[in-house]
């Protein structure tokens, strides 16, 4: 199912259980002085509740600003479907590949993926290189002429972006909400049509004779609700369940998200570290239309005032709630500012060995370990060991993924990857905190 056998279940279901227990076991300490654990504070759609409740006040507040625009707003469910001849590259066959006209569908660039070279080179396609193809061509669209019209006019256009794969064999499908003013629904049904030509996208829309397509459809009641469907169905009910289920799987083993939107007028950050002083993304977003803001992530900073003088202060640790001039609430601790280490680690609770001094024997250095004597091999930098080393040393962490740090991990696959020593995507070493790669066993 989707692609995946039971030993894909099993191993998905081995990687999420270590990825759980790793987050449940690492605690710090908040600038209030409070014990957390990296689950606290997770945002995961496999981990984390938070990530679910956060999706629903942002889709929410999307709607909010949609209602309250000058202008008509049309929601518009798109679904791209890839042609046929993409499911022969899963298996390494290209006989339906015609260079002349299939090319400008396929990227071959860092973002997306050397997805032509792979075909020069008889190699097989996975899910994820499917998935990039997809992105590729929605990135397309989004950059079309046409589709910028709609910015330069000084319009925005919104959207809800998720992935799904097909039941039988996995291969990724794309369904989109988008909103934009109601006149350039007719400009964007051509353009659809242009960049999207796949039969399954371009069918008539069954018992409707108003150019609706099968791709291409407008008369959406409550569209909100017809997204989220889509989307829950995939996300894992983390209070309750345990094991996952094929679905799951799919997401997890291919690294794909599940959902996408198109970007806030405040960014992520800022809402998630004002949450102590207000929980309403609405009412935070309308404070950039009309009342005055300013953030700085590199300061740890934002102030974010309304037009009735209520403001919204966080600086290092210190939160402010204020009215004019007047403090209303205040709490928490402020950060001194420290030199910067980069070497420097997040402080988490592990247990490890103490080091042990180092003897020198002759010019030659040993340390002790069980009381017996051995060589002290210095740790090399990443980028100064052999390739033949660095991936003894993958293959070893993957092995036992849970006593290894992830940021460590990350790095050392980048590496490789860099070096054309092992296949993959390079993506940043934050995305590795919850999400990262097992190998898996034969």
């Amino acid at each position: 199912m989707y692609g995946l056998s039971k030993h894909d279940l099993k191993t998905m279901q081995k990687k999420h259980e270590v990825q759980r227990d790793y987050l449940s076991n690492h605690e710090f300490n908040t600038s209030s002085g409070q014990v957390k654990t990296l689950l606290d504070v997770s945002f995961s759609a496999n981990h984390s509740k938070r990530y679910y409740s956060e999706l629903i006040n942002k889709i929410n507040e999307m709607n909010n600003i949609i209602s309250c625009q000058s202008v008509e707003y049309a929601p518009i469910f798109i679904t791209v479907t890839l042609d046929g001849y993409f499911r022969d590259f899963l298996y390494g066959k290209f006989d339906r590949y015609n260079p002349g006209k299939h090319s400008k569908l396929i990227p071959n660039n860092e973002r997306f993926g050397y997805l032509k070279d792979k075909i020069e080179n008889g190699e097989a396609f996975t899910i994820k290189n499917l998935y990039n193809v997809l992105n590729f061509q929605l990135n397309r669209f989004q950059k079309s002429s046409q589709y910028m019209k709609i910015k330069k006019d000084g319009f925005k256009a919104h959207y809800i972006k998720c992935i799904e794969p097909h039941k039988k064999d996995g291969v990724p499908h794309l369904h989109m909400m988008l909103y934009v003013p109601t006149h350039y629904l007719k400009p964007l049904l051509a353009l659809y049509k242009q960049y999207f030509p796949t039969r399954q996208n371009t069918m008539k829309l069954k018992n409707c004779d108003e150019g609706q397509i099968n791709g291409f459809q407008w008369k959406i009641e409550s569209a909100p609700a017809y997204i989220l469907k889509y989307i829950f169905k995939s996300f894992i009910d983390v209070e309750n369940q345990s094991e996952l289920d094929y679905l799951q799987a799919w997401y997890i083993k291919n690294r794909i998200l599940r959902c996408v939107t198109s970007h806030s007028l405040i960014p992520a950050w800022v809402y998630r570290k004002v949450l102590p002083l207000e929980k309403d993304w609405f009412y935070l977003t309308e404070m950039k239309e009309t009342g005055i803001v300013e953030w700085s992530k590199e300061d740890d900073y934002f102030r974010l005032e309304d037009e009735y003088k209520r403001t919204l202060c966080y600086e290092k640790g210190v939160y402010k709630l204020m009215y004019k001039d007047r403090i209303i609430k205040q709490f928490g601790e402020r950060k001194e500012d420290k030199p910067i280490d980069i070497h420097a680690r997040i402080s988490l609770k592990y247990k490890k060995k103490p080091k042990e001094p180092i003897l020198i024997i002759d010019n030659q250095r040993f340390i002790k370990n069980d009381n017996e004597l051995v060589i002290f091999k210095p740790i090399v930098p990443i980028n100064k060991r052999s390739s033949m080393d660095l991936y003894s040393h993958y293959i070893n962490m993957n092995k036992n993924i849970d006593e290894f740090d992830l940021n460590h991990y990350a790095l050392v696959k980048t590496e490789l990857i860099k070096r054309n020593f092992i296949q993959g995507v390079i993506e940043p070493i934050k995305a590795f905190n919850t999400e990262f790669s097992i190998l898996e066993k034969d």
